[in-house]
């Protein structure tokens, strides 16, 4: 049977119960300090935690669900609103197109303007005009007579009673004169004309400039322009 080799000097035997040469040697005693024998690790100490125990795992939340209430009054609210946006545009739009198919415009006397609808205007220029009654034009007025022509190129009937007139002359309104003049209250049949005759009056030596605004079936007035000389 072989020997065991003897421990080096100072070490004793591992199967005596002495400390051996892979031994944990005990660290040297500094000056002062007492020495404590090292202490076996508790279980869990080795994991970074205490207490033998492993920490609770963190539980896991369900999602949360979205809420469908917000969306339903948004859409509830938005509805509306865009409904009547687009009844506005709607309204505009028609309101735009009626307007273009009223609007009326300036041009000169013994021109003739048409609207959009096909009713033509027109008004030839002013001529003397005389009468034997004093109260109706005085000694110093000076009457005037134009004629006013409305054509029916539409499609429906128009009525005279719908055309008006007026005059100024000098940047001054003139007072019309009915003598002589029935009101018109025919209508128009399409593509008939009507002559109506316009007088008024102005003092007498009245010169400057001249304006006579015709207005037919509910349009725009149309301004014919010239000069009192």
């Amino acid at each position: 049977m072989p020997q065991q080799p003897y421990p080096p000097h100072g070490q004793h035997s591992p199967y005596g119960g002495q400390p051996g040469p892979y031994s944990p040697q005990p660290q040297p005693q500094q000056y002062g300090q007492q020495w404590v024998p090292p202490q076996p690790a508790q279980d869990g100490q080795q994991f970074g935690f205490s207490g033998g125990q492993l920490p609770p795992m963190p539980r896991q939340q369900a999602p949360k669900k979205r809420k469908k209430w917000p969306w339903i009054v948004g859409a509830l609210v938005l509805v509306p609103i865009l409904a009547f946006a687009g009844c506005t545009a709607l309204v505009g739009g028609a309101i735009s197109a009626v307007d273009s198919a009223r609007e009326g415009g300036s041009v000169g006397l013994n021109d003739t303007y048409t609207y959009a609808s096909g009713v033509a205007v027109s008004a030839s220029t002013p001529q003397p005009y005389s009468s034997d009654n004093p109260y109706i034009v005085g000694s110093g007025e000076q009457g005037w007579e134009s004629t006013v022509t409305i054509t029916n190129g539409s499609k429906n009937p128009v009525g005279a009673t719908l055309v008006t007139m007026n005059a100024t002359v000098d940047n001054a309104p003139a007072e019309r004169v009915f003598e002589g003049v029935d009101l018109a209250t025919q209508d128009i049949a399409p593509g008939q004309s009507l002559a109506v005759p316009f007088r008024f009056k102005t003092k007498k030596g009245t010169t400057g400039p001249l304006q006579i605004a015709v207005t037919a079936d509910f349009n725009e007035p149309v301004f014919f322009n010239g000069t009192m000389a």
